[in-house]
């Protein structure tokens, strides 16, 4: 079975971090300048919560609050789920989908290595369906 370290292999650990003491504004800028929807938010190098566009819609929008001048702390989603590099790809899928969150973050012995995302999951499950697909095609056309 695949495992997260298996797609951190193939789509890189660049993750994109922003300091809990920085501004929404700029996460925002952070998010919109690279294309990403989530940043994990850190404290002392260390990861401390999540910050999502559903964050900023939210927790900001909805509430009046100004990006100019809110931290990010205060408004990230502390409850990070977080899965180790041996997690298997299935058991990503089953949280993302009980806890109806979009990003995990990818945590070995406590050190930030990599973070996964639904899009993700959703590639490589796909990925191994299409393989399983063409192995059966050629089983039924060489039989």
């Amino acid at each position: 079975m695949k495992t997260v370290q298996d797609i951190l292999e193939q789509k890189g650990r660049l993750v994109h971090t922003i300091d809990a003491g920085k501004t929404v504004l700029d996460a925002i800028g952070e998010l919109a300048n690279k294309g990403i929807g989530a940043l994990v938010v850190v404290r002392d190098g260390k990861p401390v919560g999540l910050f999502s566009e559903r964050d900023y819609t939210c927790k900001v929008i909805l509430t009046g609050k100004r990006s100019e001048n809110t931290p990010v702390g205060d408004v990230m989603t502390r409850e990070l789920v977080v899965v180790g590099p041996e997690t298997e790809v299935s058991e990503c899928m089953a949280l993302i989908t009980e806890k109806r969150i979009r990003h995990l973050p990818v945590l070995d012995h406590g050190e930030l290595m990599g973070l996964v995302s639904i899009g993700d999951i959703v590639k490589d499950i796909i990925s191994e369906q299409q393989v399983v697909i063409e192995q059966l095609e050629r089983y039924v056309y060489y039989s």
